[in-house]
């Protein structure tokens, strides 16, 4: 098993958290990972991108050329990623982006969650990156949501932690 994992959206929307969080829990499931990211030079507003590599393997090939599940945040981000997306990639994508995009491909899994909304509703925009990432959870083989909370508690400052669980929690459950 190997899968690229993309996540996107615009600086500021924790894009960069998910895939560490994501890939420290991948990482815990005694998976080989390899995560990058990639941000605009505005960084807050700017373009931004995590991808996640995982196999069962040792992964000897970096090329992360096209993703086998797509994540997306922001409508220029679905713009730009999803020609990468291989036919029947999974793509999990906020509503408010979905309803906006155009030229829906009918090629892949599509998976809309209000994420944004949910976030607000839970007191905080920012944590829809892990409402989407509780979401990922629900709908893949390759990572838990247990790994995820755990990963939260290990690399969220305390602060934070309950927000970002309850939004794991929503995603998954959505």
């Amino acid at each position: 098993m190997k899968q690229n994992i993309l996540i996107s959206g615009t600086g500021g929307q924790g894009i960069v958290a998910a895939g560490a969080f994501l890939g420290q829990a991948l990482f815990a499931q005694e998976y080989e990972v390899m995560f990058s990211r990639s941000y605009g030079a505005s960084a807050r507003g700017g373009a931004c991108k995590s991808e996640v590599m995982v196999s069962d393997e040792v992964i000897n090939d970096l090329q992360f050329e096209d993703t086998d599940v797509l994540m997306c945040l922001s409508l220029p981000a679905f713009k730009k990623y999803m020609p990468v997306a291989k036919p029947g990639s999974l793509i999990i994508v906020d509503a408010h982006v979905y309803e906006r995009a155009e030229g829906i491909r009918d090629d892949v899994e599509v998976v809309q969650i209000p994420a944004r909304d949910m976030a607000v509703g839970l007191g905080n925009q920012i944590v829809a990156n892990m409402v989407m990432l509780g979401n990922l959870a629900k709908h893949s083989e390759v990572v838990s949501l247990d790994l995820l909370k755990e990963a939260v508690m290990t690399r969220m400052r305390e602060s934070m932690r309950e927000m970002n669980i309850k939004a794991l929690e929503a995603g998954f459950n959505f």
